[in-house]
């Protein structure tokens, strides 16, 4: 009795999968908190960045986008999908914003995300995979 696909293969598998879905998620987290930012002059939006394996401390300044908020800036998404790309089962991705006031408006601090961004984008996209 022989093994109709190899266990190999199997784990092969495993990891290609593993990896997409590491990708997918990072990209899905990626897109709602861009969304989810308030837009003053694009520092926050542009800010939210994602590093593979340690957590950056830099930040990006405002790049001029006023597009509303709830619209996709593909600029600072193309950053982050360039990086998530890179992202292997087993990595950590980390998704930060390292500007003086992003903690400010995580906990409320403006009228335009009165419950904060990362939160929100973490319940909307986890809620998925349950």
């Amino acid at each position: 009795m022989g093994w109709k696909n190899k266990p190999t293969n199997f784990a092969l598998e495993i990891k290609k999968v593993g990896d997409e879905h590491l990708r997918k998620v990072s990209a899905e987290m990626l897109q709602a908190v861009i969304m989810g930012s308030p837009v003053m002059d694009g520092s926050f939006r542009n800010s939210n960045l994602i590093t593979i394996d340690r957590p950056t401390y830099h930040y990006i300044e405002g790049e001029g986008n006023t597009a509303p908020k709830g619209t996709l800036d593909q600029k600072a998404f193309d950053r982050g999908a360039q990086n998530i790309l890179k992202a292997k089962l087993g990595n950590c991705v980390y998704l930060t914003n390292a500007l003086p006031y992003a903690l400010r408006i995580e906990n409320g601090h403006s009228d335009q995300t009165p419950h904060g961004v990362y939160a929100l984008a973490f319940q909307s996209v986890a809620s998925k995979y349950k």
